[in-house]
């Protein structure tokens, strides 16, 4: 079989990575060494004594050498080409490893560009495999022609594999490979409204974790912190007790998380652009670490879209596909996209389900059972029930109203998502549907189920209750507390439907 050869590099000869990747290795390989000895080096940084500081210096110049050293012999010890369908690499240093990877297991072929990357026009590649829990290969700095020529080389001879085997289905939809339509790009209006409608929570909670992680690596090296601050425990809790300083920490807090969060938010969804090409999406975003994703309809397993409250007031979506794993949970690949409008998020589910998109106008939505909240309330009122007891014995009003004002928020949104959960079959898709303040929505066709779980508690038994959990290649879909005979139903009915469902899901 004539395969198609490169006009300008020479794949089949072997091929090594840009001399970047040499500053790249070390710097990955300090920067977990240094990682993973930095509650030692606090410890000593603590000490005070410029002997202590001598040796860490002398340890970091020292390790610098020594990993500048393996880095150079890795470089050159690692290279790749083409030979007969396959992607062979040879690497390792200590321990010497031959790749074959036939290019019909070669999943997605992603590419990455942080500040040094760009400096030096280069890219980093990722080659995700089926049958791999991680990238099988990583080229950590190419040049980008090599890098774009290797994916079209790799993509191009993977497509005429398939086209001896079905060349009729790839011969209609050969005219749109090359084709390349940009359905979104995210401006800086509306970058700056995915800043500031993120989730400022999750920064939050990424604060108090990184203060708790460094007290506790701190605490298991020897050194206790409270012994060393024992002096100003007085001055922190007279300091503490006042109301004006609680909510001055409490508003600084939450300053420092908004900030952060639009921060990240900016860095990792600046200049997003999604395109359509071929049968798939591909997605870039990034300013200083520029990423690029690849989404194959086929691979899409579950399309979600979703608004939290301050999107609802901007009008924006997120939109996530979920893509089928090689092996396990943790090599999900999602496609994530920001700042979206419902026209565009119309636009991309059009091109995956094609005309079963059409289903949702006509679903026929159906509700869970209110056991749903009784349940999400007693959870929430066991977690509180306890502090309002304290604070009552203890008469503190002051901390007891907002406590409560807090719980009353929280069962108000249990409220909401009991009233927005929801689902709907059609004879071509599943779609949930959920939310509290925001709202989500998730679509499978119905030929993706791989598997169908009923799940039954004893107080569900009680009720005639089941819950149903719905497996993909990527993920699940939860419809909780339904009535038993319904649950038997979806599930007979979903089963049928796979096995009398010619189509591949994958």
């Amino acid at each position: 079989m004539n395969r198609k050869k490169s006009n300008h590099i020479d794949l089949l000869a072997p091929q090594r990575q840009s001399y970047v990747a040499i500053l790249i290795i070390v710097y990955k390989l300090i920067n977990s060494t240094i990682r993973q000895s930095l509650p030692a080096i606090i410890v000593i940084m603590i000490g005070g004594s410029m002997k202590k500081m001598g040796i860490i210096a002398l340890f970091v110049i020292v390790l610098a050498v020594i990993l500048s050293i393996y880095s150079i012999i890795s470089f050159y010890k690692y290279y790749f080409y083409i030979k007969d369908d396959h992607l062979i690499v040879h690497k390792g240093v200590f321990k010497k490893t031959v790749l074959e990877i036939p290019f019909d297991r070669i999943q997605s072929i992603n590419n990455e560009q942080n500040l040094i990357h760009r400096i030096f026009s280069v890219i980093k590649l990722n080659v995700d495999t089926a049958g791999s829990s991680k990238e099988e290969v990583q080229l950590y700095a190419i040049k980008e022609e090599v890098g774009q020529q290797l994916r079209e080389y790799i993509l191009e001879n993977k497509k005429a594999t398939l086209q001896d085997v079905n060349s009729e289905k790839l011969q209609e939809s050969s005219t749109s490979v090359d084709l390349k339509e940009r359905i979104f790009r995210l401006n800086l209006i509306q970058l700056f409204k995915v800043g500031i409608t993120a989730n400022h929570l999750r920064s939050f909670g990424i604060i108090v974790f990184f203060f708790f992680t460094i007290y506790d690596n701190i605490r298991e090296v020897g050194l206790d912190l409270m012994e060393q601050v024992e002096d100003y425990l007085p001055l922190a809790k007279a300091a503490f007790q006042s109301v004006f300083l609680v909510l001055f920490v409490t508003v600084l807090f939450v300053i420092v998380s908004f900030i952060i969060s639009v921060v990240t938010t900016i860095l990792k969804y600046y200049n997003l652009t999604m395109y359509r090409m071929g049968d798939g999406f591909i997605i870039e975003s990034g300013l200083f670490n520029r990423k690029q994703y690849a989404a194959k309809d086929s691979k899409i397993q579950v399309l979600s879209w979703s608004q939290n409250l301050l999107q609802r007031v901007a009008n924006i979506y997120t939109i996530v596909m979920q893509q089928a794993s090689s092996v396990t949970a943790n090599n999900i690949k999602n496609a994530t996209a920001a700042g979206l409008s419902y026209d565009n998020v119309a636009h991309v589910s059009q091109y995956v389900f094609e005309n079963k998109y059409e289903d949702l106008k006509s679903m026929q939505w159906k509700s869970v059972n209110s056991y749903y909240l009784y349940k999400i309330c007693l959870r929430w009122t066991w977690v509180f029930i306890i502090p309002f007891c304290l604070l009552i014995y203890a008469q503190r009003l002051d901390v007891f109203i907002p406590l409560l004002i807090l719980y009353l928020i929280i069962m108000w949104s249990s409220f909401l998502r009991y009233k927005k959960k929801g689902y709907g079959i059609s004879e071509n898709i599943v779609a949930l549907k959920g939310g509290a303040f925001g709202h989500q929505l998730s679509i499978m066709e119905v030929h993706k189920v791989q598997n169908i779980r009923m799940t039954q508690t004893p107080f569900q038994r009680r009720r005639g209750l089941s819950s149903l959990i719905i497996h993909t290649a990527a993920t699940t879909m939860n419809i909780p507390e339904i009535k038993t005979v319904e649950a038997l139903a979806v599930k007979d009915y979903l089963l049928y439907k796979v096995e009398s469902s010619r189509a591949a899901w994958m």
